[in-house]
């Protein structure tokens, strides 16, 4: 299996390189035809990473479209902070569409996710009346509630804290509460 899982890397790589150049990526139904004659193990790899691939370019469009085939991905706190980076308007997004997965995405890498949407937010005063909805949605997230409370020093802990959550894991989830008061 390990040497179909290169050939099919390699396949997809290919692919996502002609569908990006030839700007068909933009629209999932075209990028959907392209891939038709593709082995099935290809296809189904290469949505699940081109879902990924929606979602943090903030295209909400395709992502429902990929969604309706199947297509699913581990969200990562770095994805959310990329569909963060790229609202630039008043339209729904991708954050808030997926809203259930970012309240519970679990993951330990925080620090540089959590400080490049706060810097985001504070470096673009446009945008952040557009940013409000996503950000409230993140602050619902109890690891990042629990990381900002355990550490305090950093610049955007503040920021990202949300003191209802927080007396909720105080009670409820005393263990990911590190910091003593």
């Amino acid at each position: 299996m390990s040497d179909r899982l290169h050939e099919i890397m390699g396949e997809i790589g290919v692919i996502h390189r002609e569908l990006t150049e030839s700007g068909k990526i933009d629209d999932a139904n075209e990028v959907f035809d392209f891939i038709e004659d593709f082995d099935d193990d290809v296809k189904e790899h290469y949505l699940n990473l081109l879902l990924q691939y929606y979602f943090q370019h903030n295209d909400l469009k395709n992502v429902k479209e990929l969604l309706l085939v199947g297509a699913k991905f581990d969200m990562r706190f770095s994805d959310v902070k990329d569909a963060f980076s790229n609202i630039k308007n008043n339209n729904e997004n991708v954050i808030e569409f997926m809203e259930d997965s970012v309240v519970f995405v679990k993951d330990k890498v925080l620090e540089e996710p959590l400080f490049e949407m706060y810097e985001y937010y504070n470096q673009n005063e446009d945008l952040q009346v557009y940013l409000e909805q996503a950000l409230e949605l993140i602050k619902r997230n109890r690891y990042v509630c629990a990381f900002c409370y355990n550490h305090p020093t950093y610049p955007f802990s503040e920021f990202f804290i949300n003191e209802d959550l927080l007396e909720s894991i105080k009670r409820d989830l005393p263990y990911l509460i590190t910091r003593e008061d």
